[in-house]
C-alpha cells in the first residue's frame, strides 16, 4: 500500500482551504466555495450545493491531487537515488513537510518572483537542497538509510610502506 507523503486534509490545514481554492482556480474562474471543498475532503454530504459547484470543487481537488502526485514523484526521484525501497512503509514527518512545500510551490504556477523575496520559492529551493543531500547520503531521514561514519572510512592514499629493519633503522635516532 502506498502511504502518501501529504494528503488533502494536511493541505486543508496548512496552507489552508482559502489559499488552495484561490490557487487551483483557472484563469477567469471564480474560486470554489471553501466550505464545499472542506465537505468533499472530509467525505461529507454535498447535496445542499448546486451540481455545477460540486463538479467545480471536484475539478479543484483533482488539480490539487495532481500537484500532490507531482511532489511525491519529485521526492521519490531523490529517494531512489539514495537506494530507498519505495513505496515507504512509514513516512517521516519531515517528508510530509517537504511535500507540503513542494505542492504549494507547484500550485503557485503563475507566481513570478525569486527566492530572495519570496518564501514559497525560497522554501522550495531549500527542500531541493536537502533532497540532494539525502540522495548523496549526506542527510538522513532516519529510515533505514545509515549514513557513513563522520569523516568517512579510513583509507590509504600513498604508496604501501614496508616496515622492516632496513626502513626502520633511522627510527628512534
Amino acid at each position: 500500500m502506498n502511504i502518501p507523503y501529504i494528503t488533502l486534509l494536511n493541505l486543508s490545514e496548512r496552507p489552508g482551504l482559502i489559499e488552495l481554492t484561490q490557487l487551483v482556480a483557472q484563469d477567469g474562474e471564480i474560486p470554489v466555495d471553501t466550505n464545499l471543498l472542506e465537505v468533499i475532503i472530509n467525505g461529507g454530504d454535498v447535496s445542499s450545493w448546486l451540481p455545477d459547484d460540486v463538479v467545480n470543487a471536484n475539478r479543484a481537488i483533482s488539480r490539487i491531487n495532481e500537484s500532490i502526485a507531482d511532489a511525491e514523484a519529485e521526492i521519490n526521484g531523490f529517494l531512489r537515488q539514495r537506494g530507498h525501497k519505495l513505496p515507504l512503509m512509514t513516512v517521516p514527518r519531515l517528508l510530509t513537510e517537504w511535500a507540503r512545500i513542494i505542492v504549494r510551490y507547484k500550485l503557485h504556477r503563475n507566481r513570478v518572483s525569486d527566492e530572495k523575496n519570496d518564501p514559497i520559492v525560497r522554501d522550495y529551493k531549500q527542500v531541493l537542497a536537502f533532497l540532494k543531500l539525502v540522495a548523496e547520503g549526506k542527510y538522513s531521514l532516519g529510515i533505514d538509510d545509515k549514513l557513513p561514519p563522520a569523516g568517512g572510512v579510513p583509507r590509504q592514499t600513498g604508496p604501501t610502506r614496508i616496515f622492516d629493519m632496513g626502513t626502520l633503522r633511522d627510527f628512534g635516532r
